[in-house]
């Protein structure tokens, strides 16, 4: 289920695994998790068809150790970050905090990041989108430039203009790489 989760059937039942909108949609109650949240993680939720909440998880993504050295090169260089993401604010603001990112696009289904590129290109924008999943590979299409990282999908890395062969955020700020 793009942008909400997974679902399946186990023994005639139903069951689903996602985000909180997810379980709002199929009626099972599941309240919000703000200590998760502003510690830069996702509650992940399990239910049934019933209606039934079976569980919560946090998953986190590790922030890359160059993260914030690579944010704060193109921050040097005059451009602006901009982080566009799935999460929700609260997660994605914490991520954004601990990145040196300052501007955060979040809430967003795959299938709009392609259209949150657009409209900054029509706000005349530049955009230079870096990314590695399959959520990606419409933004990175889109994008002026599309910066996929080596270890990423395979969707991602063939809508790219760019693929970085190593995981090294550094090398989207290097110099040679940004007089281009």
């Amino acid at each position: 289920l793009p942008g909400l989760g997974v679902t399946g059937i186990i023994n005639g039942v139903r069951y689903f695994g996602g985000n909180k909108r997810l379980m709002e949609e199929k009626g099972i109650p599941a309240k919000r998790y703000p200590e998760f949240e502003n510690a830069g993680k996702t509650p992940l939720y399990f239910g049934t068809e019933a209606g039934i909440l079976l569980g919560v998880i946090a998953a986190a993504d590790i922030l890359k150790s160059d993260s914030s050295e690579a944010v704060a090169h193109m921050r040097n260089l005059g451009l602006n970050v901009v982080m566009l993401t799935g999460d929700n604010a609260k997660t994605a603001d914490a991520i954004a905090r601990k990145a040196g990112v300052d501007k955060v696009i979040s809430d967003v289904l795959p299938a709009d990041k392609a259209s949150v590129i657009a409209k900054l290109q029509a706000e005349g924008k530049k955009v230079l989108m870096v990314g590695d999943g399959i959520n990606d590979a419409p933004a990175l299409a889109t994008a002026d430039i599309g910066i996929a990282m080596g270890g990423g999908t395979d969707v991602a890395i063939e809508s790219a203009d760019i693929t970085l062969m190593r995981e090294d955020l550094l090398l989207i700020s290097k110099q040679n790489m940004t007089e281009r």
